[in-house]
């Protein structure tokens, strides 16, 4: 069931929402943006953001016909966390992007349920073929966590990020619709498991077996 009218899709400890003016203008998201360590992995903190230029961003992208963006909220804190997009939706070539920021404590498995409930989507409602993403080398553990969910490792770009005087490569990752759709019918229609329990577990056993 739906906590709130602004509800999107629900998953065992987040749920993703259409943003709202007060997500935008009362909370840190535009923060996010200018934090050092919440940008260290990522292209964001290299010029300050205000919260009216983030509103400008955050309502252009909604606006936009290729794009579907969601404010992350923790279902235990009823918190706002983080943002979320489905971005270059191409309906012709049937593939998107999915890009994730997470500003705030919550809780293990969120970054992985957001990605699942997002491809859930991408695939069964949009009927798009792959859903890819990118991120620094450093993070490497999401990656394997997100192979729970199909996502498999393709290519590595060097020197892609620079940042304080040391270049970073940039690893890429990606999941086919046949892929996703096999695993989540092995798990009874539930690519994030019946629980956050069996998620957990198969996201530890992931990481361990990747060390």
């Amino acid at each position: 069931m739906n906590s709130t009218n602004n509800t999107f899709l629900v998953g065992h400890t987040i749920e993703l929402r259409v943003p709202s003016e007060d997500d935008i203008w009362k909370s840190n998201w535009h923060s996010w943006y200018n934090d050092i360590e919440t940008t260290r992995h990522n292209s964001y903190g290299i010029y300050p953001i205000s919260v009216q230029q983030e509103a400008e961003i955050i309502q252009n992208n909604i606006n936009r016909n290729d794009s579907i963006v969601c404010s992350i909220y923790d279902l235990n804190t009823k918190k706002l966390v983080g943002n979320t997009a489905l971005q270059n939706i191409d309906l012709i070539h049937r593939r998107c992007n999915l890009a994730i920021t997470i500003g705030e404590k919550t809780s293990f498995s969120a970054a992985v349920e957001v990605f699942g409930l997002l491809c859930t989507h991408a695939f069964t409602r949009l009927n798009l073929e792959r859903v890819a993403d990118s991120t620094h080398e450093n993070l490497m553990k999401l990656v394997t966590m997100l192979s729970v969910i199909g996502f498999q490792e393709e290519g590595i770009r060097k020197k892609w990020f620079f940042r304080d005087d040391k270049w970073y490569s940039k690893i890429n990752f990606g999941v086919l619709r046949e892929d996703f759709l096999l695993l989540q019918s092995l798990r009874s229609g539930k690519i994030l498991f019946e629980n956050k329990q069996e998620l957990d577990r198969a996201i530890i056993e992931a990481v361990k077996t990747s060390k």
